[in-house]
């Protein structure tokens, strides 16, 4: 039985969203903080700034990608959100993170305190 290709399924909203601040709790960088670039919920991973950083052996390749730096480049690669936790503002300490319905919309809370993470 084929899948249609139309059907989609359901991503569950991630915990972390782009410019949060985040703890790393496992993996090499375990214990560093960072800012949150990007986040692919998807695939439940987000890159965040200077954590998992790789080196990268980059060909100079033809006229098209002359923008492109080539040689030994660092290139930051994606980490699993359940390997960070995000940092709570008001205590500045790592907490999970919850949601609260409020009005319509769905906003995101910091267990340790109790604050709204989003700005309504």
């Amino acid at each position: 039985m084929k899948k249609n290709s139309k059907e989609q399924t359901a991503v569950a909203k991630p915990k972390v969203k782009k410019g949060d601040e985040v703890l790393v709790i496992c993996g090499k960088d375990r214990g560093r903080r960072g800012k949150v670039v990007s986040v692919d919920a998807k695939k439940q991973s987000c890159i965040v700034e200077n954590i998992n950083e790789f080196k990268k052996h980059q060909k100079p390749r033809g006229q098209k990608m002359q923008n492109v730096q080539s040689g030994i480049i660092t290139v930051a690669m994606p980490i699993h959100v359940s390997n960070v936790m995000v940092i709570d503002k008001t205590t500045s300490k790592p907490t999970r993170v919850g949601r609260k319905i409020v009005g319509n919309k769905s906003l995101r809370y910091a267990k340790i305190s109790g604050q709204l993470i989003d700005p309504e």
